[in-house]
């Protein structure tokens, strides 16, 4: 069980950082030191957020859709922090956040239900 969630973890961790870059580059990032930030912000919110999405699921009775939601919203706005703060060429660093986490949520759900 610990394995299969370090797994978890990781592929997560994994597909979110492609998922993010992908959409620098459709939404013009540029700069290898901006897409080194967006690996380094998603290594920092991803791994809290997936083990606390799998924990608040197992151990409490609150509805999946209100973890989730609660959960991406934290991220989104401490992602949109650490980019208005050390991002170099983004402009609406909070737009980008949400954006950029809708993107890999939803195509993580895709990919989830096509495998």
């Amino acid at each position: 069980m610990q394995i299969d969630f370090i797994w978890t973890l990781l592929i997560s961790l994994g597909l979110t950082i492609v998922l993010e870059v992908i959409f620098g580059l459709v939404f013009k990032l540029r700069g290898t030191y901006n897409f080194s930030l967006v690996v380094l912000i998603n290594v920092i919110t991803n791994p809290p957020v997936v083990l606390l999405n799998r924990l608040l699921r197992q151990n409490t009775d609150l509805p999946w859709a209100l973890i989730v939601l609660v959960l991406e919203i934290t991220a989104v706005m401490v992602e949109g922090l650490y980019y208005r703060r050390y991002a170099e060429d983004v402009k609406q660093p909070f737009l980008f956040s949400l954006g950029a986490n809708a993107f890999s949520y939803f195509s993580g759900l895709l990919i989830t239900h096509i495998i």
